[in-house]
């Protein structure tokens, strides 16, 4: 199984926007650098509290050149929220700047203030995912030849008479994904080839879950190095913290939430992976075992107080992910 920084946080305070992208890019940098994570994702949430970038795409742009091996993650990307062309071009720079080291991760968010924002129809929330995937899969098949490709997702609306420009460096297009925990949307990940991207909280719910996909992608039809992939980076994301023992992380994930209550992919240390080396190790062994490709961490960004952060990052890199890597995942016939 792989680790991936996932770079998101709750923090309101306007003051702190700067210091916070400075601390979120120096993250992303050490964690490149340090070569124990293989990942780095952002996420997109428009006008929800603050997590100072927002705008995972151009956030995307700037770390990319600045990275040297790790795969850049977007989880998610609404593309009800984006307007088609823009996204492929978007995502195709960002693949281009990143040598091929990038996963898309569709997801409709979870919050109506995206929609709202960007003067979608809230009513039409599930079918303007569903047309925007469509249509973005449309535009990156699209070579320019056979006559013009007249498009609508919503209010948005366009015409191509040649291919996008840039293309993605990963041809046909960057490794796609889905985040969802719905059973038809995990099969339809599988029929696609696609990664899934979940959220379960037990390694138990997890690996019946996994179990259930890997079947799918075997009876699938996908040639070989599709399955694989589609393993390989299938991904659940849990928020982390790392003290010297068990009591101390608590304590700290506890003082943290009740300075940031809307978390940072969780709400409480319960909802955590959350403990000393050997209790997070034991956690994260047992869903390598699921048979995730990755696991995102969400760890606990706090500007004001970055301490208690690298020293849970350091922990993680040093005392925990060595131990995991030895950890079997199940066969492909499992």
């Amino acid at each position: 199984m792989k680790f991936c920084m996932h770079l998101s946080t709750r923090i309101q305070d306007k003051r702190n926007e700067l210091p916070l992208i400075n601390l979120m890019t120096d993250l992303a940098l050490k964690a490149d650098a340090g070569g124990k994570f293989s990942a780095i994702s952002l996420t997109e949430h428009h006008l929800h509290e603050n997590q100072a970038y927002q705008n995972s795409l151009l956030f995307a742009c700037a770390l990319a050149p600045r990275l040297t091996w790790a795969t850049l993650i977007l989880a998610t990307v609404n593309p009800a929220l984006h307007h088609p062309v823009r996204l492929v071009e978007s995502c195709n720079l960002i693949d281009q700047l990143n040598a091929g080291r990038l996963v898309v991760v569709f997801g409709p968010g979870f919050k109506e203030t995206d929609l709202v924002a960007f003067g979608r129809d809230v009513a039409e929330r599930n079918a303007l995912f569903e047309q925007g995937i469509r249509t973005v899969l449309d535009i990156w098949g699209y070579d320019g030849k056979g006559g013009p490709l007249e498009f609508a997702v919503g209010a948005d609306r366009g015409r191509l008479d040649v291919a996008v420009n840039p293309s993605s460096f990963r041809k046909p297009r960057p490794i796609l994904a889905r985040g969802t925990l719905n059973p038809t949307a995990i099969a339809d990940c599988a029929a696609r080839g696609w990664p899934v991207f979940t959220a379960i909280k037990d390694p138990a719910s997890a690996r019946e879950q996994m179990a259930g996909y890997h079947a799918a992608l075997a009876a699938s039809g996908h040639d070989a190095e599709t399955i694989r992939l589609a393993r390989e980076w299938s991904t659940i994301g849990k928020a982390v913290h790392v003290a010297e023992t068990d009591e101390q992380a608590r304590s700290e994930a506890e003082a943290f939430f009740v300075k940031n209550p809307s978390g940072a992919i969780a709400r409480n240390p319960d909802d955590m992976v959350c403990g000393s080396p050997e209790t997070v190790t034991r956690a994260m062994q047992a869903f390598a075992a699921s048979g995730m490709g990755v696991m995102i961490c969400g760890f606990l960004i706090d500007v004001e107080d970055p301490s208690r952060l690298r020293r849970s990052v350091r922990l993680f890199e040093e005392e925990v992910i060595p131990k995991v890597a030895a950890t079997p995942m199940l066969s492909p016939t499992t």
